[in-house]
């Protein structure tokens, strides 16, 4: 027979999982998907009950309030509260199981919080060891800002067939090549493309971000020059490069800061692992009682 508090346990690691992990309700995952879900939430369970059964949980509170907002946080994903108790209903969850499924993962991650308390602050010199062992990570690619102009192609229509749409993007070329001030203007006249509203913007932009076409052209572009018409997959584009902000690497004062918390992060979620691997072995060694 099931023991009814690790079959609600395991129900409500179902429903948390599949939003986590498939973005979706545990009642549309595919054959798959549960198959993939009933292996992590075994070894969920498993890490669970070995935090909240350890001494370092001890004394670990966890208010309503916390729970609270965290049912809050869950209810906004879905349109009315009817849809969310429907939901928890489709679930085989109800509204006390939901909470002290999220009290039992409060607890959790406090316990594992009060666990990596003792890890120390980075020092400056590691970080900065950290930085020169690894430029790669501090790098930024070379950045353009582009408008563009987009004359779509579509047999359908006379006025945008291949010859039209050429035409008609030559004559656009002519008025913006004469005044660039205008370019803005006869993208919100003339382009077919969503960014029309922005004046043709599309922002900025590495290299491999745009139609291959587009990104051969405008990674040549100087700074405040307009393109000749360029031909891509769905028509013919006047590209509009505004400024280009060269690759550079982020000096360290700049990062100092995100660069000690991320390393600190990633010190704390290593000791966890190996707290939690501990815990495990402990549990496995402990002599099992039988009961006679």
């Amino acid at each position: 027979m099931v023991n009814s508090d690790a079959k609600t346990e395991a129900v409500y690691a179902l429903f948390k999982l599949s939003w986590s992990q498939f973005e979706c309700a545990p009642e549309q995952l595919d054959a798959k998907q549960k198959r993939e879900a009933a292996g992590l939430i075994a070894n969920q369970l498993e890490i669970e009950r070995a935090v909240l059964s350890s001494e370092m949980s001890q004394g670990v509170v966890i208010s309503a309030g916390q729970v609270k907002r965290s049912i809050e946080e869950i209810m906004a994903r879905y349109e009315s509260e009817i849809a969310f108790d429907h939901a928890l209903e489709q679930a085989d969850l109800t509204l006390d199981f939901l909470r002290e499924g999220i009290r039992r993962d409060l607890l959790v991650e406090a316990t594992l919080e009060r666990v990596s308390a003792s890890v120390p602050e980075v020092s400056n010199a590691e970080a900065e060891l950290f930085y020169y062992f690894h430029p790669d990570r501090f790098a930024v690619k070379e950045r353009r800002t582009a408008h563009h102009i987009l004359i779509t192609v579509n047999d359908d229509y006379a006025e945008n067939s291949a010859d039209q749409a050429f035409a008609r993007i030559c004559e656009i070329r002519d008025r913006v090549f004469k005044k660039r001030s205008r370019f803005k203007e006869q993208a919100q006249k003339h382009s077919e493309c969503p960014t029309a509203l922005h004046g043709g913007k599309i922002g900025e932009v590495e290299r491999g971000q745009l139609y291959p076409e587009l990104d051969e052209v405008l990674f040549t572009l100087p700074a405040g020059q307009i393109s000749e018409p360029v031909q891509s997959s769905i028509g013919y584009h006047l590209l509009y490069c505004t400024e280009i902000s060269p690759p550079r690497t982020v000096p360290l004062e700049e990062v100092m800061p995100k660069l000690k918390a991320s390393l600190r992060d990633r010190q704390q979620a290593i000791y966890q692992r190996q707290w939690i691997k501990e815990q495990l072995t402990h549990q496995t060694e402990m002599p099992q009682v039988v009961n006679s």
